[in-house]
């Protein structure tokens, strides 16, 4: 079939879609729901259709009050489009009918409340094996290795065989330190069943953990056609193809996410930092007129003729280059003993023949520090409290940026109750982010907090 007639064969599908149907049908099959929110994120002609099946019921609880079959309908359908947050406080009201409490179970995964889903689906586990597989990943996610063994056990019975049992098996292995055994089975469900998203997250999640970007890139790429998104997946991506300053490459990752999900917000931040990067240029003359500036300032005091006086007085004051005079004062140099007006007009025309001046090197420093208050803080340095600014405002790399996610900072304050052995023990974080975010403490007078 060509595309013309893939696309043909589409339209006519959606058109003949029973969207309201299958949403008011208490006895639709939990098949049909999961199918259906494959094809509302993707479709936008049965993205319209729940639009207005939305907006024909009640837009709070309050307005619905005691109706619960449009309660279970506006979020089952919240569901169905992706809005899992919200779907969850409609669900939780819906009635406790075991399709309402699966796909509670489910939202409750999506939006990180992995015990809650867990408590859904242990509910109905007994009665509906459907509810079995994800009851072990609900556990899996939230740390409870025993309740994941007993969901397991159960599950093995049936499905032993089949990759989901296999992947929860895999994904057991992992959290038990037993990491061989989790990528040979990965590996196996993905020969026999190359699509499992679940195996495809958890391989590529290990080869980064491991240090095996490449890979992890490749396995990370074969998610992006599955759907539901795998949007914690593609910001892991984006964020690799950032690392290896393949910007291009990282927008189009973010982007993908926001076509689907306009409102999420670290796709939406990340995106705007990735088209920032990607907008940087490279000054060449300005590069090499700054490097001409360097070799000059490192020029030894020791190759200029200067008095004896005057080589004395700047060795005890251990001034030994251009770049270290230039960071000192005249009436520095002339409250110093023995130094009087002669050797300071020496110095100064030293300096003039090479286009310095003294004191513009401690101007330069003063003049640094306040542009990148300004410019990254909004505020003067000498004005309001540094340490309550939020932590994005500084515009860190994306690995320095990531870590500070991952340890849930907010604020520069949180950042210097931190030491460098806490930082140190983020994934990824090397001694190279540790540096820029020494300094970027330092321009404000801040420090991290001293090792215990």
């Amino acid at each position: 079939m060509n595309d013309a007639a893939s696309e043909t064969a589409g339209a006519e599908s959606t058109a003949t879609l029973d969207v309201t149907g299958i949403l008011q049908n208490v006895s639709a099959e939990l098949a049909e729901i999961l199918e259906l929110r494959k094809v509302a994120l993707v479709d936008k002609g049965v993205r319209g259709q729940l639009d207005e099946f939305l907006m024909a019921l009640p837009a709070t609880l309050e307005e619905a009050g005691r109706a619960t079959a449009q309660i279970r309908s506006r979020g089952t359908a919240l569901f169905v489009i992706g809005e899992d947050r919200q779907a969850v406080r409609w669900l939780e009201k819906g009635g406790n009918d075991p399709r309402t409490v699966h796909l509670l179970g489910l939202a409750r995964i999506a939006i990180g409340r992995f015990a809650a889903a867990a408590e859904s689906f242990g509910e109905i586990a007994r009665e509906h094996p459907q509810a079995r597989a994800p009851l072990a990943e609900a556990c899996l996610r939230a740390g409870d290795t025993v309740g994941a063994r007993r969901a397991i056990g159960t599950l093995l019975k049936d499905t032993r065989e089949s990759a989901d049992g296999q992947f929860l098996s895999a994904y057991l292995a992992e959290l038990d330190g037993d990491y061989d055994t989790a990528y040979s089975t990965y590996r196996r469900i993905l020969e026999e069943t190359p699509a499992h998203p679940g195996s495809l997250f958890r391989l590529a999640y290990m080869l980064d953990l491991d240090g095996f970007e490449d890979d992890a890139v490749e396995v990370y790429e074969r998610l992006r056609n599955v759907r539901p998104t795998y949007t914690h997946a593609l910001v892991n991506l984006g964020v690799l193809y950032e690392d290896r300053g393949e910007y291009t490459k990282a927008v189009e990752v973010y982007q993908a996410i926001l076509d689907i999900y306009p409102d999420h917000p670290r796709a939406a931040r990340f995106v705007r930092d990735a088209k920032a990067s990607l907008n940087m240029y490279y000054d060449e003359d300005l590069e090499r007129t700054e490097d001409r500036r360097a070799q000059i300032l490192r020029i030894p005091i020791s190759d200029f003729e200067l008095s004896v006086r005057s080589r004395n007085c700047l060795a005890k004051m251990q001034i030994e280059t251009l770049g270290d005079l230039i960071k000192r004062t005249e009436p520095e140099l002339l409250s110093y003993k023995n130094f009087g007006e002669t050797s300071l007009q020496e110095i100064k025309d030293i300096l003039a023949q090479k286009g310095l001046r003294l004191g513009m090197g401690r101007e330069e420093q003063t003049a640094s520090v306040q542009a990148a208050a300004r410019t990254l803080l909004g505020i003067e340095p000498e004005r309001g409290d540094i340490t309550s600014k939020n932590i994005e405002d500084l515009e860190l790399s994306v690995r320095s940026r990531n870590a500070m996610s991952v340890l849930g900072l907010g604020t520069l304050g949180d950042l210097c109750r931190l030491s460098e052995k806490d930082l140190m023990q983020v994934k990824n974080f090397g001694q190279t982010s540790m540096n820029e975010v020494k300094e970027k403490l330092a321009e404000f007078g801040l420090s991290l907090a001293e090792d215990a």
